[in-house]
């Protein structure tokens, strides 16, 4: 149990904003421009990466990209953040990848 004096702030907030810095940890290769936050989808929460500050992020063939999106998952997966990345630019979804398919759909490489 905290103390009374702690800096540790358990809020909901404090807490989840501690899990994405931790997630950040695991994954330094993210680029720092990306936003990372979680939503509602539905009855589940989905752990969102909004690439609009750094859309050349997602430049990379599929199999590279797969294997990306794989360590963002299981990294969300380990800090209990979500079991389904949605990647974004803006309101735009561009995919999602779910721990139950590990399998990756959307639109980045239709045609690669």
């Amino acid at each position: 149990m905290a103390s009374k004096n702690s800096s540790i702030n358990n809020s909901s907030i404090d807490l989840e904003l501690e899990a994405i810095r931790r997630f950040r940890c695991l994954v330094p290769f993210l680029d720092p421009e990306c936003q990372v936050f979680r939503e509602l989808n539905g009855s589940s929460t989905v752990l969102c990466l909004d690439f609009t500050a750094c859309p050349q992020d997602l430049k990379m063939n599929q199999k590279e990209w797969q294997e990306v999106a794989e360590l963002l998952l299981y990294a969300s997966h380990y800090l209990g953040l979500a079991n389904t990345l949605v990647f974004k630019i803006g309101d735009r979804v561009l995919g999602w990848m779910s721990l139950k398919q590990k399998k990756y759909f959307g639109e980045f490489f239709a045609g690669s």
